[in-house]
């Protein structure tokens, strides 16, 4: 039983401190039967920092002092995913290079195995990432990846305000706006806004469009995630 994500963002919106937001993600992405979590500033598909990193003793040494980030497919599948992926599906056309094969390889036996990562997008060539992984061989979970995202998108926000101390925007969404997010929460399509809503497939995808922008946004998840955050969607 994994965790509810209404539960998980108001868990989170009275913390105070960073280290107190990290123990309720890897509460939450343990429920979800991950082991391995790290959230990583990349610039360029090199990594710039590493604010923190749980993983198995020795791993992040081993990839920091070997620059694994210069040959990282995920890294460098980062700089144009735009939404969560398997780890086994970063390799590029023609398959992992040889010196990748032997990455991944290294990295099982420091008891790194599959995951996923989310990429964040940020200005111009600036990416955070949050990857989560298993200590064990098995397969993620795939079919709850849309749930990590918007567990990793809340934490990302929340993160940015008590961290970066970045000062929330007011904004103002329209009324459909506002409607459209709202569906889009509850995961519908936008052929079924439009019927719920009574206005076309197009006039759906017009005010997600403006809302997501307004809200810099680059996709719907994460401009639900924020429309929640700033009050403007109901839990």
């Amino acid at each position: 039983m994994g965790t509810n994500l209404e539960t998980f963002i108001e868990s989170t919106q009275n913390v105070s401190s960073a280290a107190d937001l990290k123990k309720l993600f890897m509460a939450a992405i343990g429920a979800e039967g991950y082991e391995n979590a790290a959230f990583a500033r990349t610039n360029n598909r090199r990594l710039v920092s590493l604010p923190w990193a749980d993983f198995p003793p020795g791993y992040v040494e081993t990839y920091t002092s070997q620059d694994w980030d210069k040959i990282d497919p995920v890294v460098q599948r980062a700089h144009h995913a735009r939404g969560p992926f398997d780890w086994s599906d970063a390799s590029p056309r023609g398959g992992f290079t040889r010196e990748q094969k032997l990455f991944f390889g290294q990295c099982r036996e420091l008891g790194v195995h599959s995951g996923i990562t989310i990429p964040i997008h940020g200005r111009g060539q600036e990416i955070d990432l949050i990857s989560v992984s298993l200590r064990q061989k098995a397969r993620a979970p795939a079919h709850r990846m849309t749930h990590m995202y918007m567990l990793s998108v809340q934490y990302w926000l929340k993160y940015c305000e008590l961290a970066d101390r970045r000062e929330q925007s007011i904004v103002a969404l329209t009324s459909q706006e506002t409607e459209c997010l709202r569906w889009c929460k509850e995961g519908k399509t936008n052929w079924e806004i439009g019927e719920i809503l009574r206005i076309s497939e197009k006039t759906v995808e017009f005010h997600l469009s403006n809302g997501m922008r307004k809200l810099g946004a680059n996709n719907r998840i994460t401009a639900v995630i924020m429309g929640i955050k700033l009050g403007l969607i109901p839990l």
